[in-house]
């Protein structure tokens, strides 16, 4: 755990390091230095769309050791005070040593150890949910209650809600300190509600920027409850005070800090390899610089917006296992689709890249994304269930049987994988009576399985 002082020391570090531009930092530094790593470790080149899931290894520890070297090069960039702050290769692996590599959390019944894991790994990831998609205020207590009941989904996240009492709240001001407390109240209603007081939880959802999860965090704490605390940087390899604020109220209560962003093929890393590079240098740093106990660097093509394409999925099996191979530290990366509930489309492209993840050697996943998180009430307990299942299944892959069952998956939504069917919402695929999913629904989730058990998957 990090503590309040190391926070503040890096604080310190950050505000007198050299000074750098956010438009020169995104424009200059880091593609020209990415560019110059690529080349250096012969990197260029080496994406395969025929293998969305990595099948070699030595290439995966080639990867690491250029993304060290990136983090090390060109440090990270705090956008506040446009400094930047660099690192020693040894500070990085001092730091990458000293995180831990599995942590207890929650408590009674409901607690679980997520520890850390490598390719083909044949301990069971850890699966929370749902991401902090935005719900009615009036459902959240029986949609959250809903699911989290079912036992293999092992910790809470979201959703969030962008209402209090029925008063819209507005990001930065009381509304959203307002919405945090709010969000504390509703979360303990459904844990009790569902049977699962000791579920471990991270927080806060209800945060666009600090107010809503300093106030919330400290609402929603409990005696012998350790949280784990949420913290989104602006982009990859980059920070800013909102987070630092974040990190220093859950240090303070000795939580555990998950600290992260997406790397964006396409973005200014460039192309999928140039990606991965960037994203395991993202990883590292989130432990240099907070102390993270759980890194959550995403990644996804900003021309599909997912994970789920080829270039997306091979870099993201890239990443997982140069990082889970070199250390033995804790990844969260998160499955971007943009498919709706109530498709086939949802169940397919989480199924790729849940296996493709796990086979890879990430402990912990949070999702489902459902609808790409765009549209509010999207959300339902049936398809964190089908991706909690396959997500634990996928541990008894192999490489070369997870690579089989993806490129299958492929063939059923890459046609239009940038274009995806939003589905239906919570009101139209449940009863809010019975708190059952509608038959289509069920049929439609039954028809996967049993479709992906054809292949082997123990789902």
């Amino acid at each position: 755990m990090a503590s309040v002082r190391y926070l503040t020391e890096m604080l310190e570090r950050i505000k007198e390091g050299e000074s750098c531009s956010t438009h020169d930092w995104d424009n200059k530094v880091v593609p020209k230095s990415v560019k110059k790593i690529l080349k250096k470790y012969d990197l260029m080149g080496t994406y395969n769309p025929d293998v969305p899931v990595n099948q070699d290894l030595e290439l995966a520890d080639r990867f690491f050791e250029a993304g060290l070297e990136l983090a090390e090069t060109i440090g990270i960039q705090c956008t506040d005070t446009e400094t930047v702050a660099k690192f020693s290769r040894q500070e990085l692996l001092d730091a990458l040593k000293q995180t831990p590599e599995d942590l207890v959390l929650g408590n009674g019944p409901d607690q679980v150890i997520l520890k850390a894991r490598t390719p083909e790994d044949k301990t069971k990831p850890l699966f929370a949910t749902p991401l902090s998609i935005h719900i009615d205020e009036d459902i959240y207590e029986e949609l959250v209650s809903e699911l989290i009941r079912y036992k293999n989904i092992d910790i809470l996240q979201g959703p969030s809600i962008d209402t209090v009492y029925g008063i819209p709240a507005f990001s930065g001001t009381p509304f959203e300190t307002a919405a945090g407390i709010r969000e504390a109240q509703l979360r303990e209603a459904a844990i009790w509600r569902a049977g699962r007081p000791g579920i471990p939880q991270m927080v806060m959802s209800s945060s666009v920027t600090e107010f809503g999860f300093m106030v919330g965090y400290a609402a929603n704490e409990k005696p012998g409850r350790v949280q784990v605390g949420i913290g989104l940087q602006p982009s990859e390899i980059k920070t800013n005070y909102c987070n630092f604020n974040k990190m220093m109220t859950a240090a303070a209560f000795g939580g555990y800090l998950r600290t992260g962003c997406p790397s964006m093929i396409g973005g200014y890393s460039g192309p999928p390899e140039g990606s991965v590079v960037a994203n395991i240098a993202t990883d590292i740093l989130q432990f240099a610089v907070f102390g993270a106990d759980i890194s959550a660097c995403s990644l996804f093509d900003v021309r599909q917006n997912t994970v789920c394409c080829r270039s997306g999925l091979w870099a993201m099996s890239m990443s997982v296992q140069a990082t889970s191979r070199n250390t033995h530290t804790i990844l969260d990366k998160i499955i971007n689709q943009t498919a709706g509930p109530c498709t086939e489309d949802i169940l397919y492209t989480n199924a790729a890249g849940l296996i493709t993840a796990c086979v890879s050697g990430m402990e912990l996943t949070t999702g489902p994304r459902s609808a790409g998180g765009a549209l509010k009430n999207y959300i339902t307990p049936l398809e964190a269930y089908f991706c909690a299942d396959v997500f634990k299944a996928a541990a008894d892959l192999t490489l070369d049987k997870a690579l089989e069952i993806v490129n299958y998956c492929l063939t059923k939504y890459e046609y239009a994988v940038g274009n995806q069917p939003e589905g239906k919402s919570y009101y139209e695929c449940y009863d809010r009576k019975t708190r059952k999913p509608c038959a289509e629904w069920v049929d439609i989730d039954n028809k996967v399985r049993e479709d992906l058990r054809r292949f082997g998957l123990k789902i």
